[in-house]
């Protein structure tokens, strides 16, 4: 179980000031029917006790109604942030851009480290691959991705070891290109299913690789999936 803290008044507003200076990514999900609502927020401005300001939102964006009860998260470096709040009405800028304004969280906000949460994909639609073996290429999907590793189920059945280098290159639902190295760390075979053999991946990106496109993707499943507890 991965660790859990509740974050005090003072340290909240640290969170969100650190958020604000940075940029941090933030998005937003309907409280009872867990369906993510919007993404690729910032945090504009708050004020303490009262309200959280929230900017970024596209033309092509629905604005959510006044009291809708929705749940906030925000990550920041390693750290994802999330309280529940009631939107207020909504606002514009010197600008004329929509300002989401939120009501101050009056509920504890629950702050998680990004590497030990996890998101699986049974509940939802993998995402279709190719990789690499030595000078194989075969299709695979996609069925667990987390910020160091990745689950890959295959049709056949292959003869591969432990420790075994692979490729892996995926389209992300935003148009976005993954492509990263990986050594195997776990194998097994499942009978009877569609895609039986199962890989375990440990990723090993190099140093000068940009992981922000796989974190906008983890962010997005994250906040569709029907809870985000960590497993």
């Amino acid at each position: 179980m991965a660790q859990e803290s509740f974050l005090s008044a003072p340290v909240l507003e640290q969170f969100l000031l650190q958020a604000r200076f940075t940029r941090a990514t933030a998005s937003l999900r309907l409280q009872e029917a867990h369906a993510r609502l919007l993404g690729d927020l910032r945090v504009h401005r708050f004020r303490a006790g009262m309200d959280l300001e929230l900017s970024g939102l596209h033309p092509r964006d629905h604005v959510p109604e006044e009291g809708t009860s929705v749940t906030l998260t925000i990550l920041l470096g390693d750290e994802v942030l999330s309280l529940d709040a009631t939107l207020l009405a909504s606002a514009l800028d010197a600008e004329g851009a929509v300002i989401l304004r939120l009501h101050w969280p009056t509920g504890a906000a629950h702050l998680h480290r990004r590497r030990d949460m996890r998101v699986a994909g049974p509940d939802q639609s993998p995402l279709k691959a190719r990789i690499t073996l030595g000078t194989r290429t075969l299709d695979a999907q996609v069925v667990n991705l987390t910020e160091s590793g990745v689950g890959l189920a295959l049709e056949e059945s292959l003869q591969v070891e432990l420790h075994d280098r692979v490729g892996i290159d995926a389209i992300l639902p935003d148009g976005a290109h993954l492509s990263c190295p990986g050594e195997i760390r776990h194998i097994t075979h499942l009978e009877g299913q569609d895609y039986p053999t199962r890989l375990g991946v440990v990723l090993t990106p190099p140093p000068d690789m940009d992981l922000e496109p796989i974190h906008r993707f983890i962010q997005a499943r994250r906040t569709d999936r029907s809870h985000t507890r960590a497993l």
